[in-house]
């Protein structure tokens, strides 16, 4: 039985529908953009985002800098909400990964086969990690294409596409470590059913961890709780990444799989 094949067709179904919802999003808010900049939304949204605080836009990501005529700026800023989504999908295929087998009660005849434990594991990261990485270049590759489209004449294609490459690799970083969190989580549940509450709940109390520690300075700790605040969009395509978040998140990936290894080979299944 070659394991990473079982995972990866059982997943590519739920990874296309992911792709098509999250590409038609990007389509139909990146064809917004030349109505910012044609028809002088820039300066009505400007005028509306001057009476919110600066700390509350800041909570959200936006600053008073953002500049909506700008693709580059108006991509990062349609592009943070489906990272978010990409956040969501790749905690769900984390928690939802070494459940499966022992909620639907086939677990047994899984360990009846020759595998290891330690195989079971490495062929469902690597399928999953492989389908997240599709997942991200169909998105980025739809991304560039109505981008190129949208763009005005006086940006160079390359630039564009530099900064959405950026982008892309933030999306990465921060749906591996929700992916890498999911997995550890997966070894503790015994029911599917409660993947999908899971990985919700951890990624939008981590986002709220992440809002809380921008609006007040004493809460400021909690950014390094959110996995989301580590590659901003508004902020990578400006100043790049910050190394302490790369390795943080690295970190997090490497300590969160270990874990994942050894408590799974704990795990009694009786």
């Amino acid at each position: 039985m070659n394991m990473f094949k079982f995972e990866f067709k059982r997943l590519l179904k739920g990874s296309i529908i992911w792709s098509l919802v999250c590409s038609a999003l990007i389509v139909m808010f990146m064809l917004f953009f030349p109505s910012m900049k044609e028809m002088g939304m820039q300066e009505l949204v400007g005028s509306k985002l001057e009476v919110l605080p600066e700390a509350f836009l800041e909570a959200f990501n936006i600053s008073g800098a953002t500049d909506f005529s700008n693709i580059s700026d108006f991509s990062a800023y349609v592009l943070q909400y489906i990272i978010m989504a990409g956040g969501i999908y790749a905690a769900i295929l984390g928690v939802s990964a070494l459940v499966k087998e022992e909620s639907e009660g086939t677990i047994e005849f899984l360990y009846s086969k020759p595998v290891t434990r330690n195989k079971i594991i490495t062929a469902k990261v690597l399928a999953n990690a492989v389908i997240f990485y599709i997942f991200l270049i169909i998105l980025g590759a739809i991304t560039m294409a109505v981008s190129a489209v949208v763009k005005p004449e006086d940006i160079e294609m390359i630039d564009m596409f530099m900064d959405i490459k950026t982008l892309y690799i933030g999306m990465a970083l921060i749906g591996y470590i929700f992916m890498a969190i999911g997995f550890l989580i997966s070894v503790f549940i015994k029911s599917s059913k409660k993947a999908i509450p899971i990985a919700l709940g951890v990624f939008f109390a981590s986002y709220i961890l992440g809002i809380f520690s921008k609006l007040q300075d004493r809460l400021s700790g909690f950014i390094y709780f959110s996995p989301f605040d580590y590659a901003p969009p508004s902020e990578i395509i400006k100043n790049g990444f910050e190394t302490k978040f790369i390795v943080i998140g690295l970190c997090i990936i490497f300590i969160s799989i270990t874990i994942t290894y050894i408590m799974y080979n704990k795990k009694d299944f009786n």
